[in-house]
């Protein structure tokens, strides 16, 4: 008698339950032979698979349970455990095992991860490397930086339910660093791309709210470092800076922060103010107030004459 896939599934169940996985598994295969988007044939064929320690196997059917259905809780809580153990290096420091992790992605100079650069799997290989570094020295921000940014991959890749993992080392970033450092925009870092990429998030999720708050504290905290060294030297009222120019003297890095509007530009050199410059705008009215100055003298001298 000919069977539909249902029937297939229901037999591969039975079996499963009764801890016959041989029988199970060829009723699963049958059911999917029949129907190749029956996402519940897949998963338990998933565990048939987790059940006989064929890993690799049940991976594969969990991406497929995600693929028809990305908000599948299960599949994707056993997909995330099965790779929950890896990791080659043993024994190491939170930097061996962050270095073996920026080694696998084959991370150089660029600031973000293109999805289309890696499989799924490989991703999920490098996960365990970064929570590794993670447990060992918490405060490490570049961990959570880039395990933020394979959790986004994977949500465009796999299941958007990485996206709130995404979020949430986004704003672990944020929260570390802040406290650490308060100089932070002064260099790029993954500070700086941890707040680009969650407006981005929240925009994209229509959290209108929680993006705004967000630009309101990155105006604060990109404030704060500048507006307190120039109160600190008797300077009120300056905000972020326009520009910011970077110059190395003598082995000193000297930094010039210039306010257009105002017309200044201020000489620091180990966050202290050195000096007080006038911006190229400012050299040329003063210069042409001079001029006139001096025209109006040189009149006065000829009509003293």
């Amino acid at each position: 008698m000919s069977q539909d896939a249902q029937s297939f599934y229901q037999n591969g169940y039975q079996y499963f339950s009764q801890g016959d996985y041989q029988k199970a598994e060829e009723n699963y295969q049958k059911a999917l032979e029949l129907n190749s988007d029956f996402e519940d044939a897949h998963y338990w064929l998933g565990k048939v698979y987790r059940e006989t320690g064929q890993y690799d196997k049940a991976i594969r059917q969990w991406f497929e349970v995600l693929r028809i259905n990305p908000r599948n809780p299960y599949s994707f809580r056993y997909l995330n455990e099965s790779f929950r153990d890896i990791s080659r290096v043993r024994n190491g420091s939170a930097s061996d095992y962050y270095s073996e992790g920026l080694k696998m992605l084959e991370i150089n100079d660029q600031a973000f991860l293109n999805e289309n650069n890696y499989s799924s799997q490989a991703l999920l290989l490098t996960i365990p490397y970064f929570k590794k570094a993670i447990d060992l020295q918490n405060d490490l921000i570049g961990a959570h930086y880039w395990l933020a940014e394979i959790y986004q991959a994977l949500s465009k890749k796999v299941s958007w339910q990485y996206t709130s993992m995404a979020i949430n080392s986004l704003e672990k970033v944020v929260e570390i660093e802040g406290k650490k450092n308060p100089y932070a925009f002064q260099r790029p870092s993954e500070y700086w791309y941890a707040y680009q990429e969650l407006i981005l998030i929240y925009q994209s999720l229509g959290l209108n709210e929680r993006k705004e708050n967000l630009l309101s504290q990155l105006e604060k905290v990109k404030t704060d470092p500048y507006q307190q060294v120039l109160t600190e030297a008797g300077y009120s009222n300056f905000g972020y800076p326009d520009k910011i120019e970077v110059v190395k003297q003598k082995g000193e890095l000297t930094e010039l922060w210039k306010y257009e509007e105002e017309g200044k530009t201020f000489r620091v050199v180990n966050k202290e103010v050195v000096n007080e410059e006038l911006t190229q705008s400012e050299h040329s009215t003063k210069e042409n107030i001079l001029t006139e100055e001096t025209i109006e003298k040189e009149i006065e001298n000829e009509d003293d004459l």
